[in-house]
């Protein structure tokens, strides 16, 4: 048993993941509608491994669902009330699924058992003696790949599940029949909130999916709730930097661990000192209680990339990863898909396409693209906001997250979720950034964007795709 540091004891744990929800026995036939998503697939991939009939549909054909094939699992294409099948045991679905969709329907009439997929991922997550929560508006994926990375490392075999491609483990999902399970914690419909957790990690605590949560102090609610759900007899790992992420720490029963920059938050339990940027890498010195530990190397730039190594660095400490196990990790860590993933060079300038949907989001990754750039190179954003309420509840804040771009393009908003209110649009954003003194241009088609793009660009630019939504697609077209 490598979990340790005095923080091994598990009965109250195991007392309380009595209480809720467990997996159907193994064998029992579970159904995903929507199953190419994301986190169903993996989900889907994590229940196949336990040994449970496995089956799934979708509206579209996608490298997913032929991966999902691949791995044995029935995918159907199409989703209607017939598929719905008399062996079927429990069903999965999401909250992007519609009241009126027709497999649900048939669940519903049939009373045949469902649960929505964050609840299902708190299920999975109590199968595990040590599941680790890393929580967050910002920084999720990149946290949890690092810590799995680190973990993988030093061989504690860990069960993985992250929101994005991360190549050491070929995919978003790595099952495993060990103690370990590391999770993403998503805050959204108060998912996070359905985990078991022997330690997790808070990131940061930001004012996002406002569409849910509606106030802040709702938020601020869900995060203190969270902090307070990790087991007494783990480990909780705070940045010290974010005031709502400190404020929510108050709530905890774990042993609290806070990380920072040196330079900016001292007294921290793990700090970074001595940073240094250079145009392929990251380096400081990791600092445990003020006590010099060893020199970092990260092949990313960017002041948030070392805060979310700190981060995970202190849940590995936690769990009984050595120093050596981590520097290693960390200094082969490839960093995951559409986070500040570069794409390619054409005709000299680099090509980068990042996930950032967020303001401050948006900031972070434009500033560690500034760290790459020299001082004649340009930073061409393509910005595509995601989702109407987003561009509604954060317009200012992404005219001030954009300013480090030297030309911005603004494509249509991607709705993902929402309906068009009809008040706010990729043109509207534009006149307001454009207002607020930035280089910005709206184009609505990405054959335009790409167009216009391939006309202006030169070598040693940085062209960086930011959005959530599909604008990594304009990146194929640039000639």
């Amino acid at each position: 048993m490598k979990a340790g540091k005095d923080v091994t004891k598990d009965n109250r744990i195991n007392a309380e993941r009595a209480l809720s929800p467990s997996l159907p026995p193994a064998g029992s036939h579970i159904h995903f509608i929507g199953i190419g998503g994301s986190s169903m697939s993996g989900l889907a991939l994590i229940v196949k491994h336990y040994g449970y009939v496995v089956s799934g549909s979708d509206r579209e054909e996608s490298s997913a669902t032929q991966n999902l094939r691949n791995a044995g699992i029935d995918v159907i294409i199409g989703q209607k009330a017939a598929n719905i099948t008399s062996d079927i045991d429990l069903v999965i679905y999401t909250v992007a699924v519609s009241p009126d969709n027709p497999e649900l329907r048939e669940v519903i009439d049939k009373k045949v058992p469902y649960v929505e997929r964050g609840r299902f991922l708190g299920m999975i997550s109590r199968r595990y003696k040590f599941p680790v929560s890393v929580s967050g508006a910002h920084g999720k994926t990149t946290t949890t790949a690092m810590l799995s990375a680190i973990l993988i490392e030093a061989g504690f075999d860990p069960a993985v599940h992250l929101g994005g491609i991360f190549p050491l483990i070929n995919g978003s999902v790595r099952p495993s029949d060990s103690d370990y399970f590391v999770t993403e914690a998503c805050e959204y419909h108060s998912h996070m909130l359905e985990l078991s957790s022997y330690g997790a990690v808070i990131l940061n605590v930001d004012s996002e999916h406002l569409d849910y949560y509606k106030t802040d102090e709702n938020i601020d609610k869900a995060f203190a709730k969270f902090a307070s759900n990790v087991s007494p007899d783990g480990f909780l790992v705070v940045c010290a930097e974010n005031k709502r992420a400190m404020s929510a720490a108050f709530y905890t029963k774990a042993r609290l661990v806070t990380y920072a920059l040196a330079e900016s938050c001292t007294g921290s339990e793990f700090e970074a000192e001595n940073i240094a940027f250079f145009p392929d890498r990251s380096e400081y010195d990791l600092l445990h209680n003020g006590n010099f530990c060893c020199r970092i190397v990260l092949h990313a730039p960017g002041r948030h990339i070392i805060l979310n190594s700190l981060a995970a660095i202190g849940a590995a400490w936690y769990l009984g990863a050595g120093l050596d196990d981590i520097a290693k990790a960390l200094s082969e860590f490839t960093g995951t898909g559409r986070r500040f993933e570069r794409k390619g060079n054409i005709r000299g300038a680099v090509l980068i396409d990042d996930y950032a949907h967020h303001p401050e989001e948006v900031k972070a990754t434009l500033a560690a693209a500034r760290t790459t750039a020299g001082s004649d190179n340009r930073i061409i954003a393509i910005f595509q906001v995601h989702t109407y309420t987003r561009a509604i509840n954060f317009g200012p804040q992404f005219a001030e997250a954009l300013k480090e771009a030297d030309e911005i393009i603004v494509a249509d908003i991607y709705a993902a979720r929402e309906a068009d209110p009809g008040t706010v649009s990729g043109k509207t954003l534009t006149d307001l950034f454009v207002s607020k003194g930035l280089n910005a241009k709206y184009i609505s088609s990405f054959e335009d964007i790409a167009e216009y793009v391939s006309g202006i660009l030169r070598s040693g630019d940085i062209i960086i795709t930011l959005g959530a939504g599909n604008i990594n697609k304009v990146l194929l077209l640039i000639k």
